[in-house]
């Protein structure tokens, strides 16, 4: 879970910090911008999305200074990652975001299988489905998101990037008639995939592509596995219909 690594990340920051020599550390306001900074890219490390950045950062000074801040943040605070992680207490999928690598290795899938409909369920910031419509002009590129900060943001970024052939769109991922695409692409978690896979079974057309980022389908032998080369060392799971 996200808040487990965000509390490791700040347990080795802080411990990092208290190895440094007394001498050489600042006074105490500094220490704990360092000690933010320091959990922010070990966040980062661990697999923590860029959205936890700013948390990191803020989380020593916010507690150091608890009594100065207005009682109206912590509430404002709750709401707003509520807004960003709308479906993790029903869905129990956390915001995971598809990096760069991956973004390539699935318009490699999009070539091989000359895919002309795409959809990423559960599209995050947009990043997937902007990348996707721009290397392939051919292609329909549709992402599914019902966190609403994270679609209002993947909305703008659709705006500023003018892609044409693609679209994100606020629909729950299980409302969506999978029979219209040529590729299926999901990163969700260990949690809904059987009853995801058992959906693409009965909607997809035989012959298309569902693909999970991560997680494979328990039971299910995929019909390839496509190792990116990432930091991660992320894996694709491939389940021909």
């Amino acid at each position: 879970m996200p808040w487990i690594k965000v509390l490791l990340s700040q347990g080795l920051a802080l411990g990092c910090l208290y190895l440094l020599p007394s001498g050489i550390l600042p006074g105490a306001p500094l220490i704990l911008v360092l000690q933010g900074v320091a959990a922010a890219a070990i966040g980062r490390i661990v697999g923590l999305s860029l959205l936890w950045i700013p948390i990191q950062f803020l989380l020593p000074l916010a507690i150091a200074y608890n009594s100065s801040v207005p009682s109206w943040v912590y509430p404002a605070a709750l709401v707003f990652c509520l807004l960003i992680y709308w479906n993790s207490a029903s869905e129990q999928v956390p915001l995971y975001l598809t990096n760069r690598r991956t973004w390539k290795a699935l318009g490699d899938l999009v070539t091989a299988e000359n895919a002309k409909t795409f959809v990423d369920l559960g599209s995050g910031m947009g990043g997937v489905v902007t990348a996707l419509a721009g290397a392939h002009p051919g292609l329909r590129a549709i992402g599914l998101e019902t966190a609403p900060l994270v679609f209002l943001a993947s909305r703008i970024r659709l705006l500023f990037a003018a892609r044409a052939n693609a679209q994100v769109i606020y629909k729950s991922i299980w409302d969506e008639d999978l029979a219209a695409h040529d590729i299926v692409y999901c990163f969700l978690s260990p949690v809904p995939m059987p009853r995801m896979f058992a959906k693409a079974k009965a909607e997809m057309r035989p012959g298309t592509l569902f693909v999970s980022n991560s997680f494979a389908v328990p039971g299910q032998e995929p019909t390839g596995i496509k190792d990116v080369a990432d930091g991660r060392k992320t894996r694709l799971y491939l389940y021909r219909m």
